[in-house]
């Protein structure tokens, strides 16, 4: 019954991704018409691998013809292009259980979240999904869960409440598919939205006590256009090996491999399941490398994996059989210091014989208050045991120690910034704790014509108490006010970068501490500005004393550096 639960609220998430919405109660500023085509949705995610449950509280959906259009729900010229559809009420929805292949459209005979939804023809190049904010009061179907938080993370044996931070956002989620939602008057198209919690939910502990920030990177997918690969893994111990099969690509115009889609191994049965992989342009088929990897194994690779369009895992799915992997070593590896931008991640690559181009083996979102990672990352000293697949035959696996227990590192970030130069050569002894050290070159690099702008910060701590969210709204305002804090610049939903306690610099904490205003105005450098699109989400969080302050605004640096003044609650 819980389960059933669950869908229907993921119906109702997902639903909310239309302009003209039917018996949901939202409105839409574009109604069905001759010049509109049928859109049909549904939702899958990459397997939430630590976590029991993640919820996330939906306020509402908006969309636009434009990749670079910011978004402002305070200004109306910055809502120009927009689609936007609230919900009558926001609606509450475990994400964990949508994963390994499954689609809602699976568990609901087959019928998709949302059939036949009416959209305004156009090529759509940017969706922004709308949460309610974890520090705001508890909503009607958060309740409804029991739960303390609007959005909030459980783990697999542990009943606490995790809060679930979403910095700024009532700025909204922003997705940019890789080509774009095309709707064309009079047809139809069926699409898929696809989360990654694993990788996206990151563990933080702000004020010495967990709880967890989404970094989200939502994906996307045409599904008359893609295929599918299953398999099984073979293994001493699936329960705590953490196995992670990944379907790469060479990027077009790059010198390595990117994950198109990425899945978990089913704990009991080793079974996986890659579905849906895009099979893009007017081709039929395309060609994927598998890479499957785990905990004290050994990194395998199948190669020339090819999948046809229309496939899927019950009819021509691509059988890989079983894989038994290696047993092996490992050694970790850690950031020495900070990194900023704080809302980068690292990627890991080798190589194998005869092909240059890295494969991705271990990708890690930093932690955004301290610029590290969360916890360190293990890396296999072992070879990369190596198989090319052809169909009808059984795979054939040999060791390949071109790069053995030797990655090359590279630090990425969203919005206007470029990949920093390659860190070549980490390596480690089995068991041995490695130290990253990442120079100014080495960190993601402002690029896209954008040039290095500043952010000055004034918190107004009038309503300082006045918050409902949990643990929050402590009583007047001549109460103590926080002397920790940090303060977070996002774009798109996306974290850029963040500054405060836990990255060293008590200057938030203080300027909250102090009552805030133009005295105690905090500046944040090196925000890529003066180019279209450079709107940013500004969200503070304060805490110590007893106390829980949170705030957030919005601020356009399309021009140049500005200021942006934060009502702390």
């Amino acid at each position: 019954m819980k389960n059933h639960v669950v869908k229907m609220m993921a119906l109702v998430f997902f639903t909310a991704l239309v302009v003209s919405l039917s018996g949901c109660g939202g409105s839409s500023s574009s109604p069905p018409n001759s010049t509109t085509g049928k859109v049909s949705l549904d939702v899958t995610d990459a397997p939430a691998l630590e976590y029991a449950h993640v919820y996330v509280t939906v306020t509402g959906v908006a969309f636009h013809t434009s990749s670079a259009a910011g978004f402002d729900s305070y200004s109306t010229v910055k809502n120009s292009g927009w689609h936007r559809t609230d919900l009558s009420a926001p609606q509450t929805i475990d994400l964990a259980q949508l994963a390994n292949g499954v689609m809602y459209g699976d568990s609901n005979g087959g019928s998709s979240l949302f059939s036949g939804l009416d959209l305004p023809a156009g090529r759509y190049q940017q969706i922004r999904i709308f949460l309610a904010s974890s520090e705001d009061g508890l909503t009607d179907s958060a309740a409804a869960l029991n739960l303390i938080y609007n959005n909030e993370v459980v783990l697999n044996g542990d009943s606490t409440h995790y809060p679930l931070r979403i910095p700024t956002a009532d700025e909204g989620i922003r997705l940019i598919p890789e080509t774009p939602v095309v709707v064309t008057a009079g047809s139809s198209a069926n699409i898929v939205l696809d989360f990654n919690l694993n990788n996206d939910v990151v563990p933080v502990s702000p004020n010495g006590t967990k709880e967890f920030i989404l970094k989200p990177r939502l994906g996307y997918f045409d599904m008359a256009s893609v295929g599918a690969v299953k398999g099984v893994v073979n293994f001493g111990n699936l329960s705590t090996s953490r196995f992670v099969i990944k379907a790469e690509q060479v990027k077009n115009g790059a010198n390595y491999r990117i994950v198109r889609r990425w899945t978990g191994v089913d704990k009991s049965t080793g079974k996986f399941n890659l579905y849906p992989l895009p099979v893009f342009g007017n081709t039929t088929t395309a060609t994927y490398d598998i890479l499957l990897r785990g905990r004290s194994a050994q990194t395998a690779i199948v190669k020339s994996v090819k999948i046809h369009k229309g496939t899927t895992l019950a009819n021509g799915a691509v059988d890989l059989g079983t894989i038994t992997m290696q047993p092996g070593t490992e050694f970790s590896a850690q950031l020495g210091s900070a990194l900023h931008p704080t809302g980068a991640w690292v990627n890991f690559y080798q190589t194998i014989a005869n092909d240059t181009v890295p494969y991705e083996i271990r990708y890690r979102h930093l932690d955004p208050y301290t610029g590290k990672f969360s916890s360190p990352e293990e890396l296999s000293t072992g070879p990369i045991q190596v198989a090319t697949y052809t169909s009808g035959d059984p795979l054939t696996f040999s060791p390949d120690t071109t790069s053995q227990g030797v990655f090359s590192v590279v630090a990425d970030a969203s919005g206007y910034y470029g990949r920093g130069s390659v860190i070549t050569g980490v390596t480690g002894a089995v068991g041995q704790a490695v130290s990253l050290n990442f120079s100014s070159a080495n960190a993601p690099q402002i690029t896209g014509g954008a040039s290095s702008d500043s952010i000055s910060t004034i918190f107004n701590m009038s309503m300082f108490g006045t918050g409902k969210g949990h643990g929050m709204g402590m009583g007047p305002l001549s109460q103590l006010k926080p002397n920790s804090g940090q303060l977070f610049v996002t774009h798109g939903g996306m974290i850029v970068d963040s500054m405060g306690t836990l990255t060293g610099d008590t200057t938030i904490g203080i300027s909250m501490h102090n009552g805030g205003g133009l005295n105690n105005a905090i500046t944040v450098d090196n925000i890529p500005g003066n180019v279209p699109g450079a709107f940013y989400g500004v969200y503070g969080l304060g805490w110590g004393n007893g106390v829980l302050a949170a705030g957030s605004t919005r601020v356009d640096l399309s021009s140049g550096s500005a200021t942006a003044k934060i009502k702390m609650k």
